[in-house]
């Protein structure tokens, strides 16, 4: 594990555990869903309006990977997993068996002990480690059905690869891991053209992002790994961004109680949720994308 890799799984371990104690009082941002993602407004007439916010964006994403041709009863590995929640409704949706990837021990630890939970530790699995470690292929004589090996029919990445030293090295590794004919599907913040510096450097400090892949890093790391790209969607129109001014209050008290907090853990909490601001005001001056990005790997044979 890299030095980078270690802050990350340290700062992720934090997290989980003020989450834990958050969801006594109520709250959790996400964390009794079993995934922490953006909140996504439904649209008129659509299909998923009904569905929670965290729920929403696994809807969606399913459904693009079902347009791609991903199976019934899928191979699926997912590229920063969390807590699980993606893995686990994929799994009662589409059927399957899933490996989930993450740095943090914390997080590991509690989506396996939820994949128990629900009785479903044959089809769904996690792993602690990164995803850029090359997934070794499947041996003919493998007698253990649930160990991690290639190939996968899907791999997504959902606000994950923000967390990557080389997103660019981690869409190859991920592209190895693919079946013929296999879909990648990746969900991330984008920073678009005319995005402010100095917010963005500040977001990435606070949310331990080392590179953040614009829209055209990622198609050129597509097509470098081999990939052709599918499809691609711009969900920013669904985000609900705060207004400016109370970001920039919030942004200076959190700077505040982050800089007196006498833990490590309230430290990566504050400074996570500070972070958020400074990814709400970039969104709101237009200098963030949130996008959709579909690939798939040529079938062969």
């Amino acid at each position: 594990m890299t030095q980078d890799s270690a802050g990350v799984a340290a700062y992720y371990d934090s997290l989980s555990r003020f989450l834990d104690f958050a969801r006594l009082l109520g709250r959790g941002g996400g964390a009794a869903e079993g995934s922490i993602h953006r909140f996504l407004a439904a649209e008129q007439g659509e299909a998923h309006a009904d569905s929670a916010g965290g729920e929403r964006l696994d809807l969606l994403v399913f459904d693009a990977a079902v347009a791609a041709g991903v199976p019934p009863a899928p191979r699926v590995l997912d590229a920063g997993c969390g807590l699980g929640g993606t893995i686990f409704r994929w799994q009662t949706w589409r059927g399957g068996s899933y490996h989930g990837l993450t740095l943090s021990p914390e997080q590991h630890r509690r989506a396996t002990a939820e994949a128990a939970r629900r009785g479903v530790t044959d089809a769904c699995r996690f792993h602690l480690r990164s995803y850029l470690d090359p997934i070794p292929p499947r041996a003919p004589n493998l007698t253990q059905p649930g160990a991690l090996a290639a190939p996968f029919d899907a791999a997504i990445a959902i606000e994950s690869l923000a967390h990557s030293p080389d997103p660019a090295a981690t869409i190859a590794n991920l592209a190895a891991a693919l079946s013929s004919g296999g879909v990648l599907l990746i969900v991330d913040d984008m920073p678009h053209e005319g995005c402010d510096p100095a917010l963005l450097a500040a977001f990435k400090a606070c949310w331990r992002c080392p590179v953040l892949a614009d829209a055209a890093g990622y198609r050129r790391a597509i097509a470098a790994a081999g990939l052709t790209l599918v499809y691609e969607a711009d969900w920013t129109r669904r985000l609900r961004p705060r207004p400016l001014p109370w970001l920039w209050v919030l942004i200076a008290v959190f700077g505040l109680a982050a800089h007196v907090a006498p833990t490590r853990l309230l430290r990566d909490a504050l400074g996570a949720m500070r972070g958020g601001f400074f990814l709400e005001a970039l969104y709101r001056t237009g200098g963030m994308r949130y996008g959709l990005i579909v690939a798939r790997k040529p079938a062969t044979g």
